[in-house]
């Protein structure tokens, strides 16, 4: 079996983390990052390292451990930066109850985008239950020059499921411009797709989608309980003869097998959202995910596209260096 190859690291916007103290602690006084890098990966001065590093040590962070509750995420996080070459990696406690999961992750999601959000960029964003349960958490603000594009397409039935919702309210959250794929997340025929992204109006989303400055994405496994199939975006009955043909994730609607690639079933000639390929390009990917269920989905994503960020839970992050060794 082949080596996979290391990912280059792209430049991309600051690091992030679930602690950014304990993280710049961490970077300094484990792995033996020098104040001028630190300061170069967080997007600060070399001053504002200094200060933290101070305080580190003033608040007993620092002994001769790093002694914080969230040192074991960080961790974590440096050891998935490392296996996958991402910018950055958050990961969040898993909460004690399953059913807390989405709602924890997309609170770290409404905290990165809270963060690096700003005037004149443009953020392209799918759908799904991880990311619309963010929505709650983002904070209101007016951004200038800003907008958000939709990844995915809608559904003729409004619920909050809807992919296309995700980007709307968030786009209103920052007081910016949205633009939707108006069209079915699903179509009859690859032929009608075609047509549909000839149109003038498409070709735009697709070109603002391209030239986003950060993409948002989640990912799904391939159980009857994954929100594409729960709320029959896709039909469930589509799930044998998906997994016949080596499905193990979807990805802005679209099937994958483990090693990134589209499967060679009809539904993904059907499917009416921005390819992977081009949100792969995209300076900033954003990756938010987790759930032990997810973690085979996780890691074809990561290889599906080119990732700078990944959001996701400490149990999940355990068990994606583990497999992904």
């Amino acid at each position: 079996m082949p080596t996979e190859k290391p990912r280059p690291v792209r430049p991309g916007l600051p690091m992030v983390s679930s602690d950014l103290n304990v993280k710049t602690a961490w970077l300094y006084y484990v792995e033996g990052f020098t104040q001028e890098q630190i300061a170069e990966k967080l997007g600060v001065s070399r001053v504002k390292v200094m200060r933290t590093l101070a305080a580190c040590t003033a608040e007993g962070i620092v002994v001769t451990m790093i002694n914080a509750p969230t040192a074991d995420q960080v961790a974590l996080e440096r050891a998935l930066e490392k296996r996958w070459n991402l910018n950055a990696a958050v990961v969040i406690p898993t909460p004690s109850a399953q059913e807390h999961l989405e709602k924890a992750i997309g609170h770290a999601v409404a905290a990165y985008l809270g963060e690096q959000m700003q005037d004149g960029m443009t953020l392209a964003i799918g759908g799904g239950a991880t990311l619309h349960s963010s929505l709650g958490f983002l904070a209101r603000r007016r951004l200038k020059r800003a907008s958000v594009v939709a990844l995915v397409g809608s559904l003729p039935h409004s619920q909050w499921i809807n992919p296309s919702i995700v980007a709307a309210k968030v786009a209103d959250v920052f007081e910016v411009d949205s633009y939707q794929i108006t069209a079915p997340v699903t179509v009859d025929e690859p032929s009608l797709r075609d047509l549909l992204w000839a149109q003038p109006a498409l070709q735009d989303v697709r070109r603002r989608a391209a030239a986003a400055d950060i993409a948002l994405l989640t990912v799904g496994d391939m159980s009857p309980d994954a929100t594409i199939f729960r709320y029959g975006i896709v039909p469930s009955s589509l799930i044998p003869s998906l997994k016949a043909k080596g499905a193990i994730a979807n990805m802005l609607c679209y099937f994958i097998d483990a090693d990134g690639r589209l499967v060679d079933h009809e539904v993904n000639g059907c499917i009416m959202a921005i390819d992977l390929d081009v949100v792969g390009r995209v300076p900033n990917v954003v990756l938010a995910a987790g759930g032990k269920r997810k973690v085979a989905a996780i890691l074809a994503a990561l290889k599906a596209v080119d990732t700078n960020v990944l959001i996701t839970d400490s149990e999940t992050a355990a068990a994606l260096l583990s497999k992904g060794a």
